[in-house]
């Protein structure tokens, strides 16, 4: 046996012994345990969740499961570490699965209630409206002259910045900018009163 393995077997009965001791609620045993192997632990719980709140929570139900189950650690099956960490990938898990099934039921939840609740429907009273509205609008945009209409449905239709709009025109900025300015105001003067 080299001296690594003798070091790593001495390193396993002492952490074993630690386990037995925490079992039978031996605080400064856990306290030993938890100062020695608390930094790994967090890691191998963060590596699973990338979440450092998550982390901060499942670290603390690991250390009352340690406290609580270390009755139920069996040398046999493996070191003390293997047990711990083990237990804490798998509470990593568990939180994963928890928040992805919460995720889940509030999106059915959402799902479900705009389905079945009207208030979500757009009622064919909105609808309507909403047509009118719209017909005003083309019908005001119609009016406008030439040069405004057509920076007025590239700007505000096609979805373009001003500056695509002038280079779509091959005009000056400024003076897209002006026509869709006094666009605007004329298209106002003729909706106001058509929507009051």
């Amino acid at each position: 046996m080299t001296q690594i393995e003798t070091v790593i077997d001495s390193q396993v009965e002492e952490d074993t012994r630690l386990m037995q001791r925490i079992a039978e609620r031996d605080s400064t045993a856990y306290q030993t345990f938890y100062k020695k192997y608390s930094g790994l632990v967090f890691a191998s719980i963060s590596n699973v969740l990338n979440d450092h709140h998550d982390t901060e929570d499942v670290m603390q139900e690991v250390l009352v499961q340690l406290w609580n189950k270390a009755h139920l650690y069996e040398p046999r099956k493996g070191k003390p570490l293997t047990w711990l960490t083990t237990m804490a990938r798998n509470r990593a898990i568990d939180r994963i699965r928890s928040k992805q099934r919460r995720s889940r039921l509030n999106g059915d939840f959402e799902v479900e209630n705009k389905n079945v609740q009207p208030e979500f429907d757009e009622s064919a009273h909105d609808i309507l409206e909403s047509k009118e509205r719209d017909g005003i609008v083309m019908r005001a945009v119609e009016k406008l002259n030439p040069d405004q209409r057509e920076a007025i449905q590239l700007a505000y239709f096609s979805g373009l910045t001003q500056a695509e709009v002038a280079e779509r025109l091959r005009e000056p900025l400024g003076t897209v900018k002006a026509r869709i300015r006094r666009g605007v105001n004329r298209l106002e003067t003729l909706i106001k009163p058509r929507l009051a």
